[in-house]
């Protein structure tokens, strides 16, 4: 399969075609149809899979821009929301579309600027998030794709009531509107499991087998002074 069978919006294509990539990974192969027909997906997929491309190119694909808020995407560290955010700005350069990056540990200027600007994707830590939400910096009302990433992470750093209440500040699905969700995890404990199938709507399964520590490779653990840290 090649990614031109995908049913990628053009001018995303053109940007994976500019990358020099043709045919995609097993995620990106079963969760871009699924995703370009709306369904909410749950994905098993581990760091180096190609996963934040499965998510963000068929997203991508779905919106126009309008300068607000239509794909939220939610990181547990400050470091995978900056990589995520460089990977919707390249993929989505030819689209018209802005991305904000929010993140804590920084002033608010540089952001309120972003989202005052017209930012059509927002990728967010969850703390920082809520922030802008009682600031009233951020607007949730035309949210059409929220996607969930490295949700075990969140589970691990505390993070999931702050998620919880962003998804209930975010769009429903009902007669009135639709929200797509999108929810991506390495790992799938009760807990998390459980909060799947809360915020998915008859989601669809897409899991790529953990792959094997290579046979060639061989840990070794050495004592070191704290100091020589």
């Amino acid at each position: 399969m090649r990614f031109d069978e995908l049913g990628l919006k053009e001018t995303v294509l053109e940007a994976v075609t500019e990358s020099g990539y043709e045919s995609p990974t097993p995620i990106q192969a079963q969760a871009i149809p699924l995703i370009l027909d709306g369904k909410d997906v749950i994905g098993a997929s581990q760091t180096g899979t190609g996963k934040t491309a499965a998510f963000a190119l068929p997203s991508l694909s779905k919106i126009e821009p309008i300068g607000k808020p239509q794909i939220l995407v939610l990181e547990p560290t400050r470091e995978l929301a900056d990589q995520v955010a460089e990977q919707f700005l390249h993929y989505g350069k030819k689209t018209g579309c802005k991305v904000a990056l929010l993140y804590g540990g920084v002033g608010h200027g540089k952001q309120d600027e972003q989202l005052k600007e017209g930012a059509d994707i927002v990728v967010a830590t969850p703390g920082r998030l809520v922030d802008h939400f009682y600031r009233g910096t951020m607007k949730f009302k035309e949210i059409k794709i929220l996607i969930l990433d490295e949700v075990d992470r969140m589970l691990d750093m505390g993070f999931l009531p702050q998620v919880r209440k962003i998804i209930n500040i975010c769009p429903w699905n009902n007669e009135e509107q639709t929200r797509q969700t999108l929810f991506f995890s390495a790992t799938m404990p009760p807990v998390i499991a459980g909060f799947a199938e809360w915020c998915l709507t008859d989601p669809e399964k897409v899991e790529i087998a953990r792959r094997e520590v290579a046979a060639t490779v061989s840990h070794a653990f050495f004592p070191v002074a704290m100091t020589q840290r």
